[in-house]
């Protein structure tokens, strides 16, 4: 498949010892890159019957993504930031030509906002829980490279699953195993000088601290992930027992 990124969520053990069922939640990047027989597959085989785009506005339309016959796209905004860069989180077109240490700085505080942020009234996260409770077709929940605003989502997932934080975390982080290769030529395509290039690799992967500002957020905020999930996404008890029952076994 030509989608960076790209794997389903599943054969994660919750509290209970119920197990992530396989090929029912799917997460990863663009999908502007995908040939029609890669598409039939999505559709056919996958049984992709939605596709939730966190992008923005301007990042959809400047990589429009292929046209699929079954699968129904919504695009809405994953990021809570007030004020965002144009690129939202496409790091890739934020630092093109133009890294340096101030660049760095400013893209690091930006992107750890955005982690801060992203879990607390979030249309965007709001609608996926919908869809997961609706359950008329596997879901594929993607933004630019599948990692940030898509890695937040797939935390939130996990957790109101039941499943332990700690492999909600190394489930976020396997993004850095699927987005490694080609990561040395990326920096050049972007003609990242060579001096900067090592304090690209956050940038361009995942980092754990990242994923730890979210959930610090999180326990700030509320006493539980039960408080936190009620609150903002209207999941009580029944509701996540409910998703447990469609997603797990």
């Amino acid at each position: 498949m030509d989608i960076r990124n790209f794997r389903d969520i599943g054969g994660y053990k919750n509290r209970d010892g119920k197990v992530m069922k396989k090929n029912m939640i799917f997460r990863g990047g663009s999908l502007d890159r995908i040939t029609q027989e890669q598409a039939d597959y999505f559709e056919h085989t996958l049984a992709i019957r939605h596709i939730l785009d966190f992008r923005d506005k301007k990042e959809a339309e400047m990589a429009k993504d292929f046209v699929f016959c079954i699968a129904d796209y919504e695009q809405i905004s994953a990021l809570r930031i007030q004020k965002h860069d144009e690129n939202g989180f496409d790091f890739e077109k934020i630092i093109k030509n133009k890294m340096d240490a101030n660049q760095f700085q400013y893209i690091l505080g930006y992107l750890k906002e955005g982690y801060r942020t992203m879990a607390f009234e979030n249309p965007a996260y709001q609608k996926l829980f919908e869809l997961l409770l609706k359950n008329d077709g596997n879901i594929y929940f993607r933004c630019t490279a599948g990692k940030d605003r898509t890695g937040v989502a797939g935390f939130l997932i996990m957790m109101a699953l039941g499943m332990k934080e700690e492999d909600a975390v190394n489930e976020y982080l396997l993004s850095n195993e699927y987005l490694k290769r080609g990561a040395g030529d990326l920096a050049g395509k972007l003609n990242i000088p060579e001096e900067y290039r090592w304090m690209c690799a956050p940038l361009l992967g995942v980092q754990e601290d990242f994923i730890r500002l979210t959930i610090s957020s999180i326990q700030r905020k509320y006493n539980s992930y039960d408080e936190f999930f009620e609150s903002e996404y209207k999941l009580d008890r029944e509701k996540r027992n409910r998703l447990i029952e469609i997603y797990c076994e």
